[in-house]
């Protein structure tokens, strides 16, 4: 096969000409530019510096985290219909796709004011806390993937539904404050009256991988109750509503299935004591896994 019939063959595939595809591919390539600089500017530093002459890889696991995100909110927006003109289709991808960067910077504002409302959680990343940028990083992808199932859910996305996709990111936002505070209640408890915010602003980087587990799961969780609530156009209460009951539901399963998974597949094994009082990594990890492993056997069960 030559190579002109294989760029052939490619176009038939994708059904669409190669020069919309390499368009689309450099306005990614830009979006991910603007992310790194964006991150800079809304830290006050400058990247290079920060990465390649401070080594901050706090700093870096944090961007990451961002890019990361808009990589799957992107992957959303290139399923919804898109404007046939190259110009307008241009203009809209690279519209959507700084919506989605601003998105998920207010989530990880949002996130901070009211879940770390304790520490600087920017201060001590600059200051190479990778802890704090674990579960910055961890927000990132929580909320992006919410982005990336309501986009999936709704298959369109007219001024309504635009309205609806706000309304169901902050109250996904909202939810994973709720978790944190479960978490924080828990943590409290079994370290009598210490503070998982505390121990982040240490830099107790099991505590963070943990927690950042819990907040990738509680995403994905949140993301799939689309899956029993059908998207209705005409019914933007109906739509909010089933979102809310399902993603409750669906985190208070995520809770109970790791809590029975932990005792099972840990047991004998002191998990708290492990990862909280002897910054245990890879328990930490595999309690996250369990975590994780649950949200998506639950994503998993409940789609049709």
């Amino acid at each position: 096969m030559t190579l002109a019939s294989a760029l052939a063959e490619f176009e038939r595939i994708s059904g669409q000409p190669l020069p919309l595809l390499a368009t689309e591919l450099a306005l990614v390539l830009v979006l991910f530019v603007i992310a790194r600089f964006t991150h800079g500017w809304w830290n006050g530093v400058n990247t290079r510096e920060e990465l390649a002459e401070r080594d901050n890889i706090a700093f870096g696991i944090s961007l990451a985290g961002g890019i990361t995100g808009l990589c799957l909110v992107l992957t959303g927006i290139f399923h919804l219909p898109i404007p046939e003109n190259p110009l307008a289709r241009a203009a809209w991808l690279g519209g959507m796709g700084l919506a989605a960067l601003a998105l998920i910077r207010l989530g990880r504002w949002w996130y901070d004011k009211l879940a770390l409302h304790q520490v600087d959680k920017r201060g001590l990343i600059m200051e190479g806390n990778i802890a704090m940028a674990v579960v910055d990083a961890a927000v990132a992808l929580a909320t992006a993937q919410v982005l990336l199932g309501a986009l999936r859910w709704m298959e369109t996305l007219s001024l309504g539904a635009l309205v609806l996709l706000c309304l169901n990111y902050f109250i996904a936002l909202t939810l994973l404050v709720v978790i944190t505070r479960v978490l924080e209640r828990r943590y409290g408890r079994v370290n009598q009256g210490g503070s998982l915010q505390r121990a982040l602003a240490q830099d107790h980087r099991s505590v963070a991988l943990r927690h950042g587990a819990y907040l990738l799961a509680s995403g994905k969780v949140i993301a799939s109750a689309a899956s029993l609530n059908p998207y209705t156009p005409g019914a933007p209460v109906t739509n909010l509503a089933g979102w809310l009951l399902w993603s409750i539901i669906g985190l208070m399963l995520l809770l109970l299935l790791s809590g029975l998974l932990r005792r099972v597949v840990l047991a004998q094994i002191k998990v708290s004591r492990e990862v909280e009082l002897q910054n245990n990594s890879g328990i930490a990890l595999l309690d996250g896994a369990l975590v994780f492993a649950s949200a998506y056997l639950l994503a998993d069960l409940i789609t049709p």
